[in-house]
């Protein structure tokens, strides 16, 4: 193991396994992520931007094999907002957007028309 290697003889290492999950992918040409894609973009005025990350959430895949239907993550906030870090936060016009976003999408796959008003 690379830290083992590097560390100071006066350092003892150890790891062990805390958690783990099964990955999971919906994939790019899914209904479902296109209708996601549509709402950000009706929301927003601009394309969304596809970002194949990984991630420790475990519970999508249980999601997915529970529900037997995709699992398509949004974010809604930028990397200078910090997630995760001691100052993280999430402007407004990001958070209401994404609620925004949400409606829009919930009415596409649920088949229908009309978005919300922006």
């Amino acid at each position: 193991m690379h830290v083992r290697q590097i560390a100071p003889l006066t350092v003892r290492v150890s790891v062990r396994k805390m958690h783990s999950g099964e990955p999971s992918l919906t994939p790019i040409d899914h209904p479902a992520v296109k209708a996601a894609a549509e709402a950000l973009e009706e929301v927003s005025g601009g394309k969304p931007f596809y970002s194949r990350e990984g991630g420790s959430i475990p519970e999508v895949l249980a999601f997915q094999e529970a529900l037997d239907a995709p699992v398509v993550p949004l974010g809604f906030g930028l990397p200078d907002e910090n997630s995760h870090a001691p100052n993280e936060h999430l402007y407004l016009r990001h958070f209401f957007g994404g609620i925004k976003t949400v409606v829009v999408l919930y009415d596409r796959l649920a088949g229908k028309k009309e978005g919300i008003k922006k």
